[in-house]
């Protein structure tokens, strides 16, 4: 299973929030943004609100898949 521990987070323009996930058999997680414009993720789950608006952030372990969405105000 791929948990997150919240599945949204509203952070304010030029803020990070950090994805905590937990998936279990653990292995190699990676986040994609659905709009970078709006919001960027690094590889370690850190998200950077860009510019006002939502963008959903793909979290990706084991073949199992978990959505974030981030609202950038």
């Amino acid at each position: 299973s791929l948990k997150l521990a919240k599945a949204a987070a509203t952070i304010k323009k030029g803020k990070t929030t950090t994805i905590k996930a937990s998936a279990v058999p653990s292995g190699k997680v990676t986040y994609t943004s659905s709009d970078k414009k709006v919001a960027t993720v690094t590889s370690k789950g850190v998200v950077k609100g860009v510019k006002k608006g939502t963008a959903v952030i793909t979290v990706k372990c084991s073949g199992m898949t978990a959505k974030f969405k981030v609202t950038v105000k």
